[in-house]
């Protein structure tokens, strides 16, 4: 008896109020942490999606020299979604950008237009509106498509 008493004190473990203690640090540090988390996640997002734009500004000028044919992308729904139609009006791309995340409205740059040679038709800037850095431009050169983002 004196041997069964003598294990069962010998015993590891934690008690309830260990258990307590651990689990109150864990919820404190989570609670600390997940709104910082949440901010980039909404930054990765907005970022993953600028990039998905720029690629499809780059098919639709390799699509207008490939095909030797006029392509245009126009924003639609307030500026949050995006389209690239031939000459004939054919939709050969689309993308949409996340929540909170636009073009500008006030912007008259709103699409561009690729000629069959792949240059640009008119040039300019675009602005656009995130929740994470708040307003960004995309100017757009000259001739060749090329791309400046800043913001």
């Amino acid at each position: 008896m004196e041997e069964d008493n003598r294990i069962i004190r010998n015993q590891l473990g934690f008690t309830f109020l260990e258990l307590l203690l651990v689990l109150s640090i864990v919820m404190i540090l989570a609670a600390v942490i997940l709104p910082f988390s949440e901010k980039r996640l909404q930054k990765i997002s907005e970022d993953d999606a600028l990039e998905q734009f720029m690629t499809t500004v780059h098919k639709a000028q390799l699509y207008a020299i490939t095909h030797r044919e006029r392509v245009t992308l126009k924003f639609e729904n307030g500026g949050t979604t995006y389209k690239v139609f031939t000459g004939e009006s054919e939709v050969i791309l689309e993308g949409d950008f996340p929540p909170g995340m636009y073009l500008g409205s006030s912007i008259a740059f709103r699409q561009l237009d690729f000629a069959g040679t792949g240059y640009l038709q008119k040039t300019g800037k675009m602005i656009f509106y995130t929740k994470s850095r708040g307003k960004m431009s995309i100017t757009f050169q000259l001739e060749r498509g090329r791309m400046i983002v800043s913001g």
